[in-house]
């Protein structure tokens, strides 16, 4: 009987070991199938994080490409706008230079330049002030220094060249000399 008894509890023992190892298997099992649901959608995921980014980057192409064509256009029909005003200065100089030289040659040589001023100041071109003015180093260019009496030291006193700007732009300095 002690053998029989033996074997009922060895038995009983094999039930109680197998069902963990079944429920283990099942518990990975579970793991695994919720560890691929995870992969799955991290997956998705990344694939639309790609085509959002891919779109990105076609749209900041197209931006781009765009970009440059209008500063393209911008800047042919600046030189456009620039070039009719200047037309009618070509026009009339050249009426200049036919007129008989005189006196009238002289003043429509002084209108030419004239009317050639107001286009460009229409323009937003301005001569910068130079004679008489206190030296500026980020709108003149002293080329000389002379000792001037009666004039205060680092003044200007000739204009050699004269300096533009459009707004605060400094397109050519005005050439100086200035007093010591």
């Amino acid at each position: 009987m002690e053998k029989e008894q033996n074997t009922v509890d060895t038995a009983t023992e094999a039930e109680q070991t197998t069902p963990p190892k079944e429920e283990k298997k099942k518990a990975t099992k579970a793991q695994v199938t919720d560890l691929e649901q995870k992969l799955a959608a991290a997956q998705e995921e990344l694939a639309q994080v790609k085509d959002q980014y891919q779109r990105m980057l076609a749209e900041y192409a197209n931006y781009k490409r765009r970009t440059e064509q209008e500063k393209e256009q911008i800047g042919a029909f600046t030189k456009a706008e620039l070039l009719t005003g200047l037309l009618v200065s070509l026009d009339n100089m050249e009426k200049a230079i036919e007129a008989p030289a005189g006196d009238e040659y002289k003043t429509g040589v002084d209108l030419v330049l004239k009317q050639f001023m107001e286009a460009l100041h229409k323009l937003g071109l301005e001569e910068i002030e130079a004679e008489n003015a206190p030296f500026d180093p980020n709108v003149h260019n002293a080329v000389m220094r002379e000792d001037a009496d009666g004039v205060e030291p680092d003044t200007v006193t000739a204009v050699f060249q004269k300096g533009y700007k459009i707004g605060e732009r400094v397109l050519r300095p005005a050439m100086v000399k200035v007093a010591n």
